[in-house]
């Protein structure tokens, strides 16, 4: 939720995880994930982790964005492509504490490691950190858009990528007017002052458009400011009653903010209009097509 900042789950040890703070997003979806078992549908997910942060007392609410219309019902939660077959593992994790600085977050060094080690349960082994924490790269500005290259270098279909961030964010006037609110919501690197901040523009062109046909790329965002960062298609927010409360599943809608126009400029300045609309955004302004294209997964 927007008035709250990752890392404020300082009672982490009550999810039975790893001790010291950390996001309640991060934590709620492993504790979710360890309790009920796995494969566990996009519906039963969404609904544990809100179950999870009410029982524990906070108020953030879960929110799913996509680059295709899921059947939240059915579809199952896996970092893994369901045609893996031998492809690649890869995942990049940011943590950024802000070490020594006023706002200095104390748990998203936790959520890295929590993260990390569920991920290799998954037999990801091919891991990029980047943590203030003297030890890892330092999750500068810099360093996240080549961590976000290296990501998905030499990506091919069913390689299945995952990106994790844990950290301070934004919302900063918005440029084009498309966002809520015309708010941008951003990502703050560790030398955010020189650097500035990494909007959802950036992540799109520089992660998003890399992402090849028949692959998945799934994204966890745990920090503030993080409802429509992706800025995908289709989305779903788990802020109605649960579905144990209601017995009304969850469904994804077309997401109101996002915008062909503004996604074209991009598309355009990097020469891949008529590769991305064959990969499954093949969208107008005026109304998302209606169709079920599911060759690239983005989460």
């Amino acid at each position: 939720k927007d008035s709250q900042r990752s890392a404020d789950a300082s009672r982490t040890p009550s999810f039975e995880l790893k001790s010291g703070a950390g996001g309640a997003c991060t934590n709620a979806l492993l504790s979710s994930l360890r309790e009920n078992g796995e494969p566990l549908t996009w519906n039963e997910l969404l609904d544990s982790m809100r179950e999870v942060m009410q029982e524990k007392e906070y108020s953030q609410v879960p929110q799913l964005s996509s680059s295709s219309n899921l059947d939240i019902s059915h579809g199952e939660f896996s970092p893994i492509h369901t045609l893996d077959n031998g492809g690649k593992r890869r995942a990049l994790l940011i943590g950024i504490n802000y070490v020594g600085e006023e706002g200095e977050l104390t748990g998203c060094h936790t959520d890295v490691l929590s993260m990390k080690e569920y991920l290799q349960k998954q037999d990801f082994a091919d891991f990029k950190i980047l943590m203030d924490d003297g030890e890892h790269e330092n999750p500068t500005g810099e360093n996240i858009i080549q961590a976000f290259e290296w990501l998905v270098q030499g990506a091919e279909a069913h390689d299945s990528f995952f990106f994790h961030y844990s950290g301070h964010s934004r919302s900063v006037k918005g440029r084009s007017g498309d966002e809520e609110g015309n708010r941008d919501e951003t990502r703050m690197p560790l030398d955010h002052q020189e650097y500035g901040q990494i909007n959802g523009d950036t992540i799109f062109e520089h992660l998003f458009l890399k992402v090849p046909k028949d692959a998945q790329l799934t994204v966890l965002i745990d920090c503030c400011h993080s409802g429509n960062n992706l800025n995908l298609p289709y989305t779903v927010v788990a802020n109605s009653p649960t579905l144990k409360q209601s017995g009304k599943p969850l469904k994804m809608h077309q997401n109101p903010y996002f915008r062909i126009t503004k996604e074209l400029g991009i598309f355009k300045k990097l020469d891949a209009v008529t590769n991305i609309l064959d990969n499954g955004l093949d969208l107008v302004e005026s109304e998302l097509t209606k169709h079920e294209n599911h060759n690239r997964d983005l989460y």
